[in-house]
């Protein structure tokens, strides 16, 4: 039995997939499997796979049905002790696994763990902020700093799927890991041992406000279907996704429906309006205003 279970999503990203299989194969720690959930591909991705001899790989093709069920598909087909969940479009550095397996153990096998990440964008490479466990829960639950790079038991990750509505496209990742907050100590550690690759097909990146206002709303209800979620965190969620709504608004140009979105995020959260976020935002409003 592998101590960790990978598990790739992809949709039609036969292109893309080579770098996050081969970010896994590098590993310095070798006790683990590789499990890439097909949700329905149309182009090359079974044949590309198929060029990969690694015996660690397991090749699961489904229905489309979206990030979230292939992620849970991939769960329920795994047999590691620890799954991590890693987009196809993403990578993991060569002691990735090492260090989770170090302080997984160090400690005492915690039912979630989160190595930090850093961005690529073109070729430069930024890193995220550090983050202090002391005050870990209080800040999850006003965005997520985790994005979807995190590791669970298999066993929690069982109890805790990911939400199978299509219309979902933004915070998936988000509604697990609030609610194993509220049920598990967060363990992090600020060594950066992987990155998020921006590129124009990424999905945050072609968001419309309309796609982040409808994944806020069915976030917000699922998470109010969760008696251990409190209406403090729910309306963090409505304040986060609303100004990113607003920014989406904003780079497409449209101005008013951003400003309207900016301020009803920031009236329900005031703090939201000291960010770089905020910033962006009206730069994008005065700049498009003068064009």
């Amino acid at each position: 039995m592998p101590f960790f279970s990978i598990i790739i999503p992809t949709y039609n990203r036969a292109t893309l997939l080579g770098k996050a299989i081969t970010s896994v194969l590098q590993q310095t720690f070798i006790d683990f499997e590789l499990i890439i959930v097909d949700d329905g591909s149309t182009d090359d991705t079974k044949n590309y796979i198929a060029t990969y001899t690694d015996k660690r790989i397991k090749y699961i093709y489904q229905q489309n049905g979206e990030r979230g069920k292939a992620r849970n598909n991939g769960v329920k087909q795994a047999i590691g002790n620890y799954v991590f969940f890693l987009d196809s479009d993403d990578i993991i550095y060569p002691d990735h696994l090492e260090h989770a397996f170090e302080q997984i153990n160090h400690f005492n096998s915690p039912a979630f763990f989160h190595s930090r990440y850093e961005e690529v964008i073109d070729t430069k490479k930024k890193q995220v902020p550090q983050l202090n466990p002391k005050n870990i829960k209080a800040k999850i639950a006003l965005q997520n700093v985790f994005a979807c790079q995190f590791f669970l038991k298999r066993e929690v990750a069982l109890d805790f799927p990911f939400s199978e509505n299509r219309n979902l496209k933004i915070g998936e990742d988000w509604e697990v890991i609030l609610k194993v907050a509220q049920r598990f100590d967060l363990t992090i550690s600020n060594k950066v041992t992987s990155a998020i690759v921006h590129h124009g097909e990424r999905s945050m990146e072609i968001a419309s406000a309309k796609t982040v206002l409808a994944s806020r709303d069915i976030l917000i209800n699922n998470l109010k279907q969760d008696q251990a979620i409190s209406a403090v965190i729910c309306g963090n969620v409505f304040a986060e996704l609303t100004t990113l709504a607003g920014l989406s608004a904003a780079i497409a140009n449209e101005k008013g429906k951003a400003f309207k979105l900016w301020r009803k995020g920031v009236v329900k959260r005031p703090r939201l309006l000291f960010t770089r976020r905020t910033l962006a935002i009206l730069k994008k409003i005065i700049i498009n205003g003068k064009s």
